[in-house]
């Protein structure tokens, strides 16, 4: 499990579907370059997940590399009922269509959306978005239970769509009963990282949380930041989150077009600042659900995101239901390593923090990096992937191998930028140690003979996380 990756600092996040989550095609995409597998609740069942869980572990044995899974949970999302036979609906422009309360299967003449006090609540002139906005209704008229409503923005409408209901609050966060079992799920099959979807408040963090010790989890958790209120709180919710995605479908609903990629910029400032990765999602190769090449706008996109320095893009409809899912992760790896060569050095972020012993020694260590020609990379011993985040925030110029005694932690940080991972056992006796770890980096292909190494972390067997007491240059 300690195969060097690509030459690709910045990583790939990959939704699994239909259309990937069998075994070959999942093999095919991480080979391609898929470093996060994205498991989304909404559209698959718990039955479903085990299966699928143990496909991911199966191949990431297989190939060698560490791949870090990632749950979505649902969230207080409505959505429409599902597809009959799985075939989308086409809504036409002008059409007139009921919604009604329920999960019945979807019609071209009467939607179903499973939030009964969202559809009571709707009034004539009332804009309805689903699918990410993609398709508009207006409310025309109320009968009973249900609404009548005129198609704007006509198109295929696929099952379980969320529904959005622009300048409607977002309702007070609770944990559902069906998120709790997916807590629970990620607790049980000790999953990297979990979502926490529609995200308000530092509160809801802590709520996820908590409810994931409860159950022994160890997953870290990531605020999908999606609503305007995350937005104005996004700095408590950094501090508290464990890292940050900007889920540009529903931020993408509540703002004006021309909003998002500031929105989107300032999201990714507070995250780096405060040391906390971050994700970039939605439609960044959105042709290629249908279409083996992106458009140059997809392209140029994912490439911004990558010289903003974020720590993962990622890959949502391509790669689940998409006709291309092995080119679309192809593609993403090919344009993350172009403008990476392009421009090799990423900004340094300003942090808005104190600073600690870890940042202090990663600072010095990346310092040290980009002024001398001798270190060739820096070698982060670490037991909990603290220090090697702390370490890859500074972005140094040199590789970034995390040397770790845990695969859970070497999965973990398969979505932190520039960071490939070595999994060993740890000698007791510091120059044990070090001579170990050195033999290691040379077997394993990340390093070769002759070159200088920059140790940082703890070469103390029994220490705190993230205590970092060495810097350590030695020739390998």
């Amino acid at each position: 499990m300690n195969v060097p990756r690509r030459a690709r600092k910045t990583k790939i996040v990959a939704t699994i579907g239909p259309a990937s989550w069998d075994a070959q095609t999942l093999e095919r995409m991480i080979r391609a370059g898929a470093d996060v597998i994205r498991i989304n609740t909404a559209h698959t069942a718990v039955e479903e997940r085990y299966a699928i869980v143990r496909i991911i572990r199966a191949v990431a044995r297989e190939t060698g590399c560490h791949v870090g899974i990632l749950q979505d949970l649902a969230g207080p999302k409505p959505r429409t009922g599902p597809a009959a036979d799985g075939e989308a609906i086409m809504l036409e422009r002008g059409a007139l269509v009921r919604l009604t309360a329920g999960d019945d299967p979807l019609e071209p003449d009467r939607i179903s959306i499973d939030d009964p006090e969202l559809v009571g609540a709707l009034g004539a002139g009332q804009r309805v978005l689903m699918s990410d906005g993609l398709i508009e209704l207006i409310v025309t008229a109320r009968q009973g239970d249900s609404v009548t409503a005129r198609v704007v923005r006509g198109g295929r409408l696929r099952g379980r769509q969320g529904v959005t209901v622009p300048g409607v609050p977002a309702p007070a966060r609770t944990l559902s009963a069906t998120e709790a079992t997916d807590i629970a799920f990620a607790a049980e099959h000790d999953l990297e990282y979990l979502g926490v979807s529609f995200v308000t408040a530092p509160a809801d963090i802590i709520m996820v949380r908590d409810e994931l010790r409860r159950h022994g989890g160890r997953a870290a958790v990531v605020a999908k930041i999606e609503r305007p209120e995350a937005l104005r709180a996004i700095h408590e919710i950094s501090h508290v989150a464990d890292a940050l995605m900007v889920a540009r479908g529903d931020l993408g609903v509540q703002l004006q077009p021309e909003e998002v990629p500031i929105a989107q910029t300032h999201i990714i400032e507070v995250a780096r600042s405060h040391g906390k990765p971050v994700i970039i999602a939605t439609q960044m190769l959105e042709s290629m659900t249908s279409q083996p090449l992106p458009t140059r706008a997809e392209t140029s996109d994912v490439a911004h995101a990558v010289l903003d320095g974020v720590d993962a893009v990622m890959l949502s409809g391509e790669t689940a239901t998409g006709k291309y899912p092995v080119e679309a992760v192809e593609m993403m790896d090919r344009i993350a390593r172009t403008v990476e060569t392009a421009f090799p050095v990423s900004p340094r972020p300003q942090s808005d923090r104190a600073d600690t012993i870890a940042s202090t020694m990663a600072r010095a260590a990346s310092d040290l990096a980009r002024r001398s020609t001798l270190v060739n990379l820096i070698a982060v011993i670490t037991r909990s992937g603290y220090s090697a985040r702390e370490v890859a925030r500074e972005r140094p110029a040199v590789p970034i191998v995390a040397v770790t005694n845990s695969e859970f932690v070497a999965n973990q940080l398969a979505l932190v930028w520039g960071v490939e991972t070595v999994v060993m056992e740890f000698a007791s006796d510091t120059e044990t140690l070090v001579h170990d770890i050195g033999e290691q980096l040379v077997a394993t292909g990340h390093a070769h003979p002759g070159m200088h190494a920059l140790f940082v972390g703890s070469l103390t067997v029994y220490h705190e996380p993230g205590h970092v007491d060495v810097l350590h240059l030695r020739r390998l």
